[in-house]
């Protein structure tokens, strides 16, 4: 559960990202059924940028507390994570030379966690200094070796997390059908027969769920 503090300053699209307003775009450039999550995002919509960070606040949450961060200056690297994001979000490509975006997030989390302790290694021993010199040889690396199995489990999260973006956007017997067919197994038929509906409305729900789905995590995920 990610503490309040982290979001109290949650920064709203930055200036750089902020002139895509000026930019004139087709009518239906915001519609979330024909946009990724991070193209609507690029394009200044707010909605998505605060998404993205239900998405992923819980991945930077974790990695700033295993860096051994105090509660409030958890909160303050959170912040300039998201902020820096959204800055750069434009340069940000899912190429396999770049990797996937949290690998690129997580990049962005490191350096403002290396840099708060830089910050605080400055300061005098009265402000923190000494305190600062004992955290910062503890953490060669703010954020520990990254591997698969983490990597996989990350993956999960954020795909739970999108189901659960997109989840009010369909009706309950579609979306229980949808859980049995891609999550239980069970076949169009099996559940069609269940609900006393016919296999092709199944088949139907699934695919625009799936569909909807793969528009929220494109380009985010490898």
């Amino acid at each position: 559960m990610l503490s309040r503090s982290c979001y109290r300053r949650l920064p709203e699209m930055s200036p750089a990202v902020s002139n895509f307003r000026r930019a004139r775009v087709p009518a239906n450039a915001f519609d979330p059924t024909s946009m990724s999550l991070l193209q609507r995002a690029r394009s200044n919509d707010q909605e998505a940028w605060h998404q993205i960070v239900h998405l992923y606040g819980p991945l930077v949450h974790k990695w700033c507390r295993r860096s051994n961060l105090k509660d409030d200056d958890l909160a303050d690297v959170f912040q300039e994570t998201f902020r820096s994001v959204s800055t750069h979000l434009k340069t940000f490509s899912p190429a396999k030379d770049v990797g996937s975006f949290r690998s690129w997030l997580r990049t962005i989390c490191r350096t403002k966690v290396a840099d708060h302790f830089r910050k605080l290694n400055q300061q005098p021993a009265g402000q923190g200094g000494t305190d600062a010199n004992r955290r910062m040889s503890a953490v060669v690396d703010p954020l520990g070796d990254d591997d698969d199995e983490e990597a996989g489990e990350d993956h999960a999260l954020l795909v739970q997390r999108a189901m659960d973006l997109i989840k009010p956007e369909f009706s309950e017997q579609n979306w229980a059908a949808f859980l049995r067919v891609a999550i239980e197994g069970c076949s169009a038929v099996e559940v069609a027969e269940s609900i006393n509906v016919n296999a092709q409305v199944v088949r139907q729900a699934n695919y625009r769920i799936r569909r909807r789905l793969r528009l929220v995590l494109q380009d985010l995920i490898e």
